[in-house]
């Protein structure tokens, strides 16, 4: 079970963990000092990093939604001039149909007029 280290714990694994020729030359307060800038240091590069890999993210993620919405606005646009087409064609249908209907009746009455005016 892994557990977060609070900044006293890792300082003093810093400074176990510095070789003795080094902490002895420094002593405990050269030493103390060194591993608080090398931590400060880390922190600071930690955070430059974390700031870095963000707004690369953010630029990346802002192009991708542009792409996206280009995307989106060209399906759209083809997709609604398909159907504008398909309905003019349907109207165009119906209109064919519609004639054939009234000539076709207009014929009939005819016909039937015809026969019943007939002497």
């Amino acid at each position: 079970m892994t557990e977060r280290l609070g900044a006293q714990d890792r300082f003093v694994m810093a400074i176990a963990r510095m070789p003795g020729a080094l902490q002895e030359r420094l002593g405990d307060d050269g030493a103390e000092a060194l591993v608080t800038l090398f931590e400060s240091a880390r922190e600071e590069w930690t955070e430059d990093v974390l700031t870095t890999t963000i707004d690369r993210f953010e630029r990346r993620l802002t192009t991708e939604i542009s792409l996206l919405r280009v995307d989106v606005t060209r399906e759209v646009s083809a997709l609604r001039q398909d159907f504008t087409r398909a309905i003019s064609d349907t109207r165009v249908d119906e209109l064919k149909w519609s004639f054939l209907f009234w000539v076709g009746q207009v014929a009939a009455m005819a016909g039937l007029l015809a026969f019943m005016l007939r002497p």
